[in-house]
């Protein structure tokens, strides 16, 4: 038997045996510099090697309006140089020590990460924090990565018809609120940001207490925190912009959209519920979890079961389900149907019939299956700092606790079929659905 079967294989038997201790998934702790800077680390010791990633608290949310994009041109502008790292410099260090880096930003997180021999995680800790308060942007540097910025608008959306209507319909499902934005802003706003905007959305958003600093590898808590101190600790912390106070105001929507687009080969389907702030418990979000994995984690699920291989309408069946408060969620359906024929309102009632056949199929033996599925995924997160910091890092920005992020595996044991059920009947009561044809 291959090594990584019967690793899971062992695991799957390890499920079965009483535990008479808890076991932690991972070998983390957490500590909070006088500054703000929050910092976990996750303790590795299987290579030598360590990652750094740094969360800053803001994405497209942030955005102010008129200035779409700005958040992720910064993500750009970051890689441009410092007072003490000029110009493209940052690239070069981490390039020569043999470090891999990159960037990304989404609709709430900004993050940032380095992945080094633990011998350079000290060097690559001096330019990320470099970075976080003595980033400088020259008219040249700025003039070329807004031109990059708007390339890649062009490139991933303006040209792909897809992407471009699922962005449609989910700035259609968030009505007036901020997490309508798009991550890379609209053409004509990024046509006209400035340097000002960049350098307005640095200093308010760019600083130790909005931010998460996760150090994954051959490190432990003790070697780390001096580190932290000594390059983290001086820098001063910024005043955050409250955040507009959402509207509470719903206006009532079930929607469907249907578009037609050159470049489409193939017609998709997909269909957003809104959830809104407030409305699922960390428990409900992990029960949700179970509830995506049974019905379309893979081609064993039960929509791509019923769907594509019996049904024979479909080539495919996904979902895709996120939720963070206080902005809300979305759980999302999507397929690429096989019968040109079918409209929105024949795939919407095929959905829909399925889903009710598969929540009455679901029983307490296969929910305990589905959470075995992804206690072994989680498992095998400690295998990789890469991994392992993303999920800590999320969980933390979601408001997990570390004792809760080292014991997850618990909690999910306790998840029941009524806890599913419960969850679900929650994401039922939207008020706002729009259901998006594409061909």
């Amino acid at each position: 038997m291959k090594g990584s079967v019967m690793k899971k294989f062992l695991f799957f038997l390890f499920l079965l045996l009483p535990m008479a201790v808890q076991a932690k998934i991972l070998d983390l702790n957490t500590f909070v510099l006088p500054n703000g800077l929050t910092v976990a680390v996750i303790e590795n010791h299987k290579a030598p090697i360590a990652l750094q990633m740094l969360f800053y608290k803001t994405g497209s949310i942030n955005d102010p309006k008129g200035k779409g994009g700005i958040a992720h041109l910064l993500e750009h502008l970051m890689f441009r140089g410092t007072k003490n790292v000029p110009d493209q410099s940052f690239n070069t260090l981490t390039d020569l020590h043999g470090a891999a880096n990159n960037a990304y930003t989404t609709y709430n997180v900004t993050a940032y990460h380095e992945l080094a021999d633990i011998s350079k995680l000290e060097l690559m800790m001096a330019l990320e924090a470099d970075r976080m308060h003595n980033l400088t942007i020259s008219d040249e540097a700025f003039d070329k990565e807004r031109e990059v910025v708007l390339q890649e608008r062009y490139q991933r959306f303006e040209t792909q018809p897809a992407p471009l209507f699922y962005e449609t319909l989910n700035a259609l499902l968030w009505q007036n609120q901020p997490r309508a934005n798009p991550v890379s802003g609209a053409v004509d706003d990024i046509k006209n940001l400035q340097k000002k905007d960049a350098e307005n959305f640095y200093q308010h958003w760019y600083g130790p207490n909005n931010a998460l600093l996760v150090i994954a590898g051959d490190i432990s808590l003790a070697e780390v925190r001096p580190l932290v101190e000594k390059y983290y600790g001086h820098i001063k912390p910024v005043t955050i912009k409250p955040m507009p106070k959402l509207s509470t105001e719903i206006r009532p929507m079930s929607m469907s959209i249907r578009s037609k687009l050159e470049g489409v080969t193939q017609p998709r389907f997909c269909s957003y519920i809104r959830i809104e702030p407030d409305t699922l418990t960390l428990k409900d979000e992990m029960a949700l979890n179970v509830l995506a994995t049974y019905l379309a984690d893979d081609d064993t699920s039960f929509l791509y079961q019923h769907l594509v291989y019996q049904n024979k309408k479909f080539l495919s069946a996904d979902i895709g389900f996120s939720y963070d408060n206080p902005m809300g969620g979305t759980f999302a359906f999507y397929t690429i149907p096989a019968d040109k024929n079918l409209t929105a309102a024949d795939i919407q009632n095929i959905y829909d019939k399925t889903i009710a056949e598969a929540l009455k199929a679901l029983n307490n033996e296969t929910v305990e299956k589905i959470k075995n599925h992804i206690l072994s995924d989680t498992v095998y997160l400690s295998e990789n700092p890469s991994d392992s910091a993303q999920f800590v890092g999320t969980l933390l920005l979601k408001g997990y606790s570390a004792e809760e992020i080292i014991h997850y595996d618990e909690a999910l044991k306790k998840i029941s079929l009524d806890d599913v059920l419960h969850a679900w009947a929650k994401v039922q009561q939207s008020k706002v659905r729009i259901n998006g044809y594409l061909e």
